[in-house]
């Protein structure tokens, strides 16, 4: 899986199996850091039988020349919104690691006080930099990408996931964009980031991203860095 492009890609020297050998492959995909994509879908087999429509439509098969006159085949399929949609997990609430705000008086709300309808807390602002997206730095860890990563701070809040990002902007982009290079003025990415230095990875796959409470706190108190996580304007660099 090339996750630099969000592309899978299997070569065979038989091209009889090549089309069920990259269908193994993405179902065997990390979904996230507990499970696969086959065990995401399991036994929803409406779920699969449309996934399974799309790899048919997609699958591009190909035969190549060696050096020494064999030939080889290989199955691609890009990871797209097609797919995607039918991959995305239920968004379920989270809190803000910052302190909120009362919109009408700006005091800090007590924790314990229910919100009343139609009322809408904000968060304190604690970041006044305008950035326009948010680089997370994982070089030198150990870090295997998924689909659907979360990024928490030190004491495992929630910091970024798909309860951050918005349906839509998933479809079309993916929640993170994966890199083993560095970036600079990517479109989605922008001339002006907010670089963050990971602490260390968690999980079973060791593909969730620990960064500090201080670099937390200032991704969640800014609104203009809560849209960027909406829009899904976070990516990470691995190591290859």
């Amino acid at each position: 899986m090339n996750w630099n492009t969000m592309t899978l890609n299997v070569h065979l020297p038989n091209s009889s199996f090549a089309r069920d050998s990259l269908k193994k492959e993405f179902y065997q995909l990390p979904y996230d850091g507990q499970q696969t994509i086959g065990d995401f879908l399991g036994t929803d087999f409406n779920r699969w039988r449309r996934i399974e429509e799309i790899i048919n439509e997609d699958i591009s098969i190909g035969q190549y020349y060696l050096t020494d006159g064999g030939l080889e085949f290989s199955a691609q399929m890009k990871i797209g919104s097609k797919v995607l949609s039918l991959l995305i997990p239920e968004a379920k609430p989270v809190k803000l690691i910052v302190p909120m705000l009362c919109p009408c008086c700006g005091q800090e709300w007590p924790k314990d006080k229910p919100v009343p309808p139609g009322l809408e807390l904000i968060p304190k602002e604690v970041e006044s930099i305008e950035y326009t997206g948010i680089i997370i730095d994982c070089r030198g860890l150990k870090f295997n990408p998924t689909l659907f990563p979360k990024i928490y701070n030190e004491v495992l809040n929630e910091v970024y996931s798909v309860n951050f990002a918005s349906r839509g902007a998933i479809i079309d982009n993916g929640l993170v964009l994966y890199t083993t290079e560095e970036i600079y003025n990517h479109p989605r990415i922008g001339y002006n980031p907010l670089r963050i230095r990971a602490l260390g990875t968690t999980g079973q796959r060791f593909s969730d991203i620990q960064i500090s409470s201080y670099d937390a706190r200032r991704i969640h108190g800014s609104k203009k860095n809560l849209n960027l996580l909406k829009e899904c304007r976070v990516a990470i660099i691995f190591s290859p």
